[in-house]
């Protein structure tokens, strides 16, 4: 498993949230994407994130935040929220596939990269999934996904 340790700054988003199963939340990102505050702020520059608050093996009520990246001075109306997700150290690990493959990935790094890294997870933080490509225009065995967990 080919892990890095990424240093990352405060990343400003424009998102919404989705409580339920990780993978029904498609709702969130149309809702995000279609919103009028939203799509202009999409550019070949922007970076699409989730954030998963919960582990799906002990609630079914996972939340999870739909984001997209949103200059400085963005001012979110509701639905949509500004979220920041905090900086600092990563451990970034980049799949390649199904996003049915993260469940996984997940197992892999708490289970076995993690225990043998030598870090610690920062317990009080999310993790982030960066999407680098999207399922629209992207076969789903050719979709990037770096997978990101905070390290203390």
């Amino acid at each position: 498993m080919e892990v890095t340790v990424q240093k990352f700054d405060n990343i400003k988003t424009a998102s919404v949230r989705h409580v339920g199963a990780y993978d029904q939340c498609t709702p969130a990102w149309m809702t995000l994407m279609m919103h009028p505050s939203v799509m202009p702020l999409v550019t070949d520059k922007s970076m699409f994130i989730g954030i998963s608050y919960d582990d799906p093996s002990k609630t079914e009520q996972c939340r999870y935040d739909a984001c997209v990246t949103c200059p400085d001075d963005f001012q979110a109306t509701a639905p949509i929220a500004v979220t920041v997700i905090g900086g600092g150290d990563y451990a970034v690990y980049r799949h390649v596939g199904s996003y049915y493959g993260l469940a996984e990935v997940y197992r892999r790094l708490f289970d076995e990269w993690l225990p043998a890294s030598g870090r610690a997870y920062k317990n009080d933080a999310p993790t982030i999934q960066i999407y680098r490509n999207l399922p629209i225009n992207t076969p789903e065995e050719q979709l990037i996904t770096d997978v990101c967990l905070p390290l203390a």
